[in-house]
C-alpha cells in the first residue's frame, strides 16, 4: 500500500471506527449545531475552499494532463467540481468518481467523464481511467467517503500522480480521515499545507519533494 511509504504512522487506532464516516471530537462543542447551520459556511463547499482548490489547481493547469475527483458536484454550482471544470484546458481530461450517477455532467467533446462505483475498487476504477485515456493525474482531489480507512484506501490512486501533481483534501478541520491524514504525511518526501481555511470545512494540499 502507498500510504505505508507516505505517512508517519498508521492512522487507524479504533477497528470498530475506522470505517464509519464521523465528526472530529469537539467539532460540534466548538460550533453547536443551531450555530453551524446559521454560518456561511454551512454549504459543503466554501468560497475559500473554492479559492484555494483553484489557486493550486491553476499552479499545475498548463501541465496537467488528467484530473482525478473523488466524490463529484455536492454543491451544484458551487461545488469544488467547478473549480475543475471552469479552469481546466479543453484538453485535459476530468474524471470524476462517485458512488451516485453523476453522468450530467459528462461531455466527452470537453474531456469531462464520470465514474459510477466505489472508490475502493481501485484496480478496476483505474482501469477505466486508462481506457478513457488516462496516462498520469496533474491534479488529485479527495472529497469521498472520509472515514479513516476510506481516505487511506483513496491515497492509492496517487500511484498515478504526476511528478510535480498535487493532491488536496477537504474536511480536513471536521473529519478524522482527511484530518488524520494531512498531519501524518510524511514531510521529508513531501511538501504539505495542512489546512488553509482553518475556520470551516478545511482543505489541504500535499506535493512531492
Amino acid at each position: 500500500m502507498l500510504w505505508e511509504s507516505d505517512l508517519i504512522r498508521d492512522i487507524r487506532t479504533t477497528p470498530e471506527m475506522d470505517d464509519q464516516d464521523r465528526w472530529i471530537q469537539g467539532f460540534h462543542s466548538k460550533y453547536g449545531e443551531d450555530v453551524r447551520i446559521q454560518t456561511i459556511w454551512w454549504d459543503e463547499v466554501t468560497d475559500c475552499n473554492r479559492q484555494k482548490i483553484a489557486d493550486r489547481f491553476l499552479q499545475v493547469r498548463d501541465n496537467c494532463q488528467a484530473i482525478l475527483e473523488i466524490g463529484v458536484n455536492r454543491n451544484g454550482d458551487n461545488s469544488t467540481t467547478h473549480c475543475f471544470l471552469d479552469n481546466k484546458r479543453p484538453d485535459t481530461i476530468y474524471v470524476g468518481l462517485d458512488i451516485q450517477d453523476k453522468s450530467s455532467l459528462d461531455d466527452p467533446t470537453k474531456n469531462i467523464f464520470t465514474i459510477k462505483a466505489s472508490s475502493r475498487d481501485v484496480a478496476k476504477n483505474i482501469e477505466i481511467m486508462k481506457s478513457l485515456g488516462v496516462v498520469e493525474f496533474g491534479f488529485i482531489f479527495i472529497d469521498g467517503d472520509h472515514s479513516l480507512t476510506s481516505v487511506l484506501n483513496d491515497w492509492e490512486y496517487t500511484a498515478l500522480l504526476a511528478p510535480n501533481g498535487i493532491v488536496g483534501f477537504h474536511d480536513v478541520s471536521t473529519h478524522p480521515g482527511p484530518s488524520c491524514f494531512i498531519r501524518a504525511i510524511n514531510k521529508d518526501k513531501w511538501h504539505v499545507e495542512e489546512n488553509l481555511c482553518p475556520d470551516d470545512w478545511g482543505v489541504g494540499f500535499c506535493w512531492k519533494k
